[in-house]
């Protein structure tokens, strides 16, 4: 059997997402609620069910079983879940129903980012320098200025192309550096 496409596991699970205080129209992952801002948005105020349901295919969210299927999990939509690669790639792999779903409820990817760029920001010994990198952020000019020495990392986990948190981090880093030596 195939998997069911993701319009078919939302429609499963649009009363769950909704009792979530999710947006039907606004699409994001079902763990850690990573959002793609209003790219995947129903921009319509008049759209119909079946339009919802239909725009989660166009989502890059990916369908995860929640009962694994080495553990006779099924392809049904009941047994799957859809969330972001990130979520996918660190999910467990269960016999539990509750476990997993105890699991999802948990990640939040505001926090999940937070402490990748902090982890960053630590490896560059910068935790001393973080009101300095927000009013760097805050600047137009320089913030451009930071970007023009940034690339586009192709990833190989099969994500595509992406400016990850350590190029953005590592520009800031060379910034501050090339500030600090003008000084001396």
């Amino acid at each position: 059997m195939t998997l069911p496409s993701k319009s078919k596991i939302f429609e499963y699970w649009i009363d769950w997402y909704r009792r979530k205080g999710n947006d039907s129209g606004e699409p994001c992952c079902w763990a850690c609620g990573k959002y793609w801002e209003d790219k995947y948005d129903i921009k319509k105020p008049g759209a119909t069910r079946e339009e919802i349901i239909k725009n989660w295919n166009r989502v890059p969210l990916q369908r995860c079983h929640i009962i694994a299927k080495q553990f006779g999990g099924s392809d049904e939509p009941s047994n799957l879940f859809l969330m972001c690669s990130d979520c996918h790639d660190k999910a467990p792999n269960t016999k539990s129903v509750e476990a997993f779903l105890i699991w999802t409820d948990k990640q939040n990817w505001f926090i999940n980012f937070q402490e990748e760029v902090m982890k960053e920001i630590n490896t560059y010994e910068l935790q001393d320098r973080i009101t300095e990198i927000n009013e760097l952020m805050s600047n137009k000019k320089i913030k451009q200025e930071i970007f023009e020495n940034i690339g586009i990392h192709m990833n190989q986990r099969g994500k595509g192309a992406q400016i990850t948190i350590s190029t953005f981090i590592a520009a800031i880093f060379d910034y501050l550096r090339k500030q600090d030596e003008k000084l001396i």
